[in-house]
């Protein structure tokens, strides 16, 4: 991308709402929605950013590095990258938590060793299932103990890595095709009569509607499906999106360079949360 959009965003837990910090947002790399604070929350180059619905941003917490794989689990957001330009760190900084609450950051994993492009959470029976690919060598690597011990899978190098909503299918885009796999990424099976997605994610859980599946392929259409093998094209999503998420409501949102949106109909209409 060779676009830049500049952005006045308050750092959160600023005491003045009028401190302001310039941030140039010069590309967007995941994206994810809670609902029940109606806000999405954006990986950026820049760091994390929370939007509202209000169209107002701030950055989560002072760390300011580049956000490449990130995900949400309750209140906290997990996240692998590189360091910001005045960090004295290894370039691949493993696994982070962020606190939504508080913008406390912390390394918890894989430090120096690896920078998930992509990542995905779920909620399992044993609980927090953390897949993601690392960039170096594109191995899928799971974790379902919280980031405590890792398993380290197939290398497939996919753009988006995704779990159904129970974390029994992990759900990967290629130049192939869509991939899947039900043994935490030891093995890959092509999902036949899938289109040729480029992003993907699954609702979580615990949403209010029937658990689905959201891609965009490569003509940038939006399509979901219950189960990974019949899907629907359902709309346009808006150019130059790079990441997609589905809220525990069953609505969709989207980032991209020029800014996050939101459908409430699976992709059939989109309004804005904020430009960038």
């Amino acid at each position: 991308m060779t676009a830049a959009a500049t952005l006045s965003v308050g750092l959160a837990g600023c005491t003045s709402p009028a401190t302001e910090t310039p941030i140039i947002v010069s590309h967007v790399h995941a994206v994810d929605l809670d609902p029940q604070s109606d806000k999405a929350y954006v990986a950026t180059h820049e760091g994390v950013l929370s939007v509202a619905a209000d169209v107002s941003v701030e950055r989560v917490g002072q760390w300011a590095g580049d956000v490449m794989g990130m995900a949400r689990f309750g209140d906290t957001i997990y996240f692998s990258g590189h360091p910001a330009p005045d960090e004295n760190l290894p370039p691949n900084i493993g696994v982070y938590e962020l606190s939504m609450q508080s913008g406390e950051f912390a390394p918890i994993a894989l430090v120096g060793e690896v920078d998930f492009h992509s990542m995905t959470i779920a909620q399992s029976p044993d609980g927090m299932a953390l897949a993601g690919i690392d960039s170096a060598t594109g191995q899928v690597m799971v974790s379902r103990d919280g980031a405590e011990t890792w398993t380290s899978g197939l290398p497939i190098g996919a753009r988006s890595l995704s779990w159904d909503a129970n974390a029994e299918r992990l759900y990967a885009t290629t130049e192939q095709g869509l991939l899947v796999s039900t043994d935490d990424g030891m093995t890959f099976t092509a999902a036949d009569g899938a289109p040729l997605l480029v992003l993907i994610a699954s609702s979580p859980a615990d949403v209010t509607t029937e658990a689905f599946l959201a891609g965009v392929d490569v003509d940038g259409y939006v399509l979901t499906s219950p189960d990974g093998v019949t899907w629907t094209s359902t709309g346009l999503a808006p150019p130059l999106t790079d990441a997609v998420a589905v809220g525990n409501d069953g609505s969709i949102v989207v980032a991209g360079i020029e800014g996050v949106h939101r459908s409430d109909d699976r992709g059939a209409t989109w309004t804005m949360m904020a430009e960038f």
